[in-house]
């Protein structure tokens, strides 16, 4: 029995709220599939538009002060690298051992300037280098530690790469007795 479009119509008119009701679930169920299939999709999109919004608002406050730390950083660099050693500088830099050794009384016994940290033979020129100087003084025990203190906290930065401390006037030594001599092999801070 094959149904006609007569047939249909005439369903249609007979039962019209229930045939109503159910294409409207049909289209309903079809909308409700297609709706939990982009819900993920847009989850996914509210995540990322609330990390972007985080991120701006952490933006907005670390930036408050941001011209006030900028000023205090620059005048704090200012004033470190005023305390770096300059490696064309040479008679300068050996001033500041020659105000050491007549601060402290020592006597000093050699001091030579080292191949400074240079640049690198490839790649890019660096912004600080190591300035080496090797130096030996003599002096009573207070003043090798008045030397080595006032060197500490004096007005450069620089790593100790070796030292050497013997005690003179022992064995046939020239010096007299108690007398000590500190060789010290330095690298400081500095600039090009």
């Amino acid at each position: 029995m094959a149904i006609t479009s007569k047939d249909l119509v005439a369903l249609l008119k007979k039962h019209p709220v229930a045939i109503g009701c159910g294409l409207l679930s049909v289209i309903l169920l079809a909308a409700s599939y297609w709706r939990s299939s982009q819900v993920s999709a847009l989850a996914e999109q509210l995540k990322e538009k609330e990390e972007q919004g985080q991120r701006i608002l952490d933006d907005i406050r670390n930036g408050a002060n941001l011209a006030e730390q900028f000023d205090a950083l620059a005048a704090t660099t200012k004033e470190l690298e005023s305390r770096l050693v300059r490696s064309s500088e040479r008679a300068r830099n050996q001033q500041y051992f020659y105000r050491l050794e007549s601060d402290t009384g020592v006597k000093e016994l050699n001091l030579q300037p080292m191949g400074s940290g240079g640049a690198p033979a490839r790649g890019p020129k660096p912004i600080y280098i190591g300035v080496g100087y090797t130096i030996a003084v003599q002096g009573d025990f207070r003043q090798i530690l008045d030397f080595l203190s006032r060197l500490e906290s004096g007005q450069h930065f620089y790593r100790l790469v070796s030292a050497t401390v013997t005690r003179d006037g022992v064995r046939g030594s020239t010096a007299a007795p108690g007398v000590i001599t500190t060789s010290l092999n330095l690298e400081f801070l500095g600039q090009p």
